[in-house]
């Protein structure tokens, strides 16, 4: 999944967002359209943005990154997701695609584990993270905007994550289809992305008939 410019600050920022503001995470999420490809809309950012001020002053306490695997991602042995789980993980990524299409980092980070975050956090400085998020949220341009084509069915891990299948159209690669491998967990009673595989779901991209 390749996120506007930003994305690795973004990431940096979320490890300590959901430790510091779990209340963020308590609000509505909403239901994606039922069919695909669609655009995921701007206006549906709708999770609660985290204090500013908060953010930057956790950012003074670094977090080490985890080693990467020196092996390609296999998705895990899974059985499928009851329907009310698989709704709201589905509703999970596609609140994300809608607060990077809105431009608004402060929402958009609330939306990842800190695991996940602690991947990227040693790539930006706290300075250059406040410089980001001081920018106002602006809408992408319709034509730069992130497409889902399709979505897996939602499955459940043997350690209790969620993952699923979820393809992608993105401005900024030349194919029409990024086949991701996500992985949610729930956080504060919240499903929240805790990894992300690019092209770790290839083998499983091609709908079959």
């Amino acid at each position: 999944m390749r996120l506007p410019n930003g994305r690795r600050l973004l990431a940096a920022l979320a490890v300590l967002l959901l430790m510091q503001f779990p209340a963020t995470l308590t609000s509505a999420q909403t239901p994606p359209p039922a069919t695909y490809p669609l655009t995921p809309e701007p206006q549906d950012c709708a999770v609660e943005p985290a204090p500013l001020d908060g953010v930057i002053a956790i950012l003074a306490t670094p977090v080490a990154a985890p080693a990467a695997s020196p092996t390609p991602f296999v998705p895990p042995l899974s059985v499928p997701a009851d329907a009310e789980i698989a709704s709201d993980v589905v509703a999970t990524l596609y609140e994300v695609f809608a607060c990077a299409n809105a431009g608004d980092p402060l929402r958009f980070a609330s939306l990842f584990t800190a695991d996940f975050m602690r991947a990227f956090f040693g790539e930006a400085s706290v300075e250059e993270v406040a410089a980001f998020l001081n920018q106002p949220p602006q809408p992408l341009p319709e034509e730069e905007r992130r497409v889902i084509v399709r979505l897996g069915e939602v499955q459940m891990l043997p350690d209790g994550r969620a993952g699923v299948l979820i393809v992608l159209d993105e401005p900024d690669d030349p194919r029409t289809e990024e086949p991701d491998y996500a992985i949610l967990e729930q956080v504060v009673g919240r499903w929240l992305v805790d990894e992300i595989h690019e092209d770790g779901g290839a083998e499983l991209a091609t709908p079959t008939s």
